[in-house]
């Protein structure tokens, strides 16, 4: 086996425990805080996008892990401060694909059904409908927003402690004894 060969062993190997070890520690936390706040498991995208991949390029190989963007905000978790526009846009689209989107435009309609029951008014009531599903996802986005102003999001470090269980050290030692020199292995945030 060439050296490039061993050293491609060594990063799918490492690439592979640490995505598998990433995607168990997260369903962990993300269980662990469902459960501390009255909620239920979910199958999360985070874990779903989870992936490495060995890259060649100029000389060298890399092995890449990625995992959607907002993996950091879940890691580190988040100070209550304001939402960005990019923020309630990514929220509200989050919303539509877990039901919240729905759940606000079915609770609206029941609140103007008993407004319209309740009403004084004579004659005939008027047939209403769901508000559109846009406008639901909107509001959605707008009300999330509105909780991440006033609360924080905990910090699951679901990554950044399974990176920092001494499996880096384990890989330095692998490259090492194919190379039988010192070598350089730097992590770094994309």
């Amino acid at each position: 086996m060439s050296i490039c060969n061993d050293i491609e062993k060594v990063l799918n190997d490492f690439g592979l425990k640490l995505v598998i070890d990433t995607k168990s520690n997260l369903k962990k936390k993300l269980d662990e805080r469902a459960a501390r706040h009255g909620g239920k498991s979910v199958n999360s995208r985070l874990e779903q996008s989870v992936n490495s991949e060995i890259v060649y390029t100029n000389g060298s190989i890399n092995l890449i892990v990625k995992m959607n963007d907002y993996w950091n905000v879940v890691d580190g978790g988040r100070n209550a401060s304001n939402v960005s526009a990019e923020g309630q846009d990514k929220i509200a689209a989050w919303s539509a694909t877990r039901g919240v989107a729905e759940k606000i435009r079915i609770s609206d309609l029941q609140n103007r059904l008993q407004k319209q029951s309740l009403s004084k008014r004579k004659g005939k009531l008027k047939k209403l409908k769901k508000m559109p599903f846009e406008n639901a996802k909107k509001a959605a986005g707008f009300l999330i927003a509105r909780s991440l102003k006033k609360k924080n999001l905990e910090p699951t470090n679901f990554f950044s402690e399974v990176i920092k269980d001494g499996r880096v050290d384990e890989l330095y030692s692998a490259l090492t004894e194919i190379f039988s020199t010192d070598i350089n292995i730097e992590i770094s945030k994309i």
